[in-house]
């Protein structure tokens, strides 16, 4: 597959790079990696990178006409869904080439490059990069940095639980191409100024704990009075994981009305079932849905409430 993508980016003369709506740090990294990756090769080509929504440390949304898109291949990076990507106008575009490791029923791409074990898009970037079929291209220490800012993004400095040996084993491919000094990108990435720092610190007193389920319910009036976005409200997920005593957590977020949740879990407790159910979806050990009204969370949650309670399930 990999060297079907090549072949696909050989072919065409303009590629518009596409992420999800509200982008994490794995998309945004992604994104960044793939353009420097392909602009370091293909000099000639035009690249550019859609979308409207920006990520908090580091974002790039170029201005593209629909003709530009219309003529281009469509490159769309960790976005599970087709409705979910950045810029409907993806689907004007001449061909699609999807790459993501969320598991999704939608294959919407002409190419579906979906390694589901994958912890990162990512890694899957990297691990294409250094495959054989790209063996003769340029891994520029930029494009390096890129994808070992998305790994520990999606990670948490891997400590997430599809963290796998290959996982460490690309990272550590990429600290030595590209030289890495790893302290100083976890700083980047991982760490927080204070404003962030209280931000969650108050996150982390609105917690409530039934058996071992952990959640947080944010409304509209919570944001503004901690003037939080959305998204910086969304990214307090994993402090909830910290508990020892829990073995599922969740945040919901109120936005227009309806509920945002995002939930995650500790090796053994399958969740994205639960989700899909609600007609949300994701990873095994994190997932998540949209637009739930007050008496649908509360019954969400009163599955995962259940689900705490019992013994984990062995996880490949």
């Amino acid at each position: 597959m990999y060297c079907e993508i090549l072949e696909k980016i050989r072919e065409y003369d303009s590629i518009t790079i596409f992420r999800h709506q509200r982008p994490d740090g794995d998309a945004m990294f992604s994104a960044l990696a793939l353009h420097r990756f392909l602009s370091d090769n293909f000099p000639q080509k035009k690249i550019k990178v859609a979308g409207k929504d920006v990520y908090n440390i580091i974002s790039r949304n170029d201005r593209i006409s629909d003709h530009f898109i219309i003529n281009s291949l469509a490159i769309i990076l960790d976005t599970s869904i087709l409705n979910r990507i950045d810029d409907e106008r993806a689907s004007l575009a001449s061909y699609m080439i999807k790459i993501d490791h969320h598991p999704s029923d939608d294959n919407y791409g002409d190419i579906n490059q979906v390694e589901v074990r994958a912890s990162a898009c990512a890694e899957i970037l990297a691990r294409m990069f250094l495959s054989r079929a790209f063996k003769d291209l340029i891994l520029s220490p930029e494009t390096c940095r890129y994808l070992y800012c998305g790994l520990i993004s999606d990670t948490i400095n891997f400590r997430t639980t599809n963290v796998t040996a290959e996982t460490m084993s690309i990272a550590s491919k990429l600290i030595a191409k590209g030289d890495l000094d790893v302290s100083k990108l976890v700083e980047y990435v991982i760490d927080t100024d204070l404003d962030s720092f209280r931000k969650s610190t108050k996150i982390r007193t609105m917690t409530q704990i039934r058996d071992k389920f952990a959640y947080v319910i944010l409304k509209e009036s919570d944001l503004k009075k901690m003037n939080m976005s959305l998204m910086e409200a969304k990214n307090n997920i994993d402090e909830l994981g910290r508990i020892k005593e829990i073995n599922i957590w969740a945040l919901a977020i109120e936005n227009e009305k309806k509920y945002d949740c995002s939930v995650r879990s500790k090796r053994g407790y399958v969740i994205n079932s639960i989700c899909k159910e609600y007609g949300g979806g994701g990873h095994i050990n994190a997932a998540a849905v949209k637009k739930l009204d007050r008496k649908s969370l509360d019954q969400f949650f009163e599955r995962f409430i259940a689900l705490s309670k019992k013994k984990p399930v062995k996880q490949n």
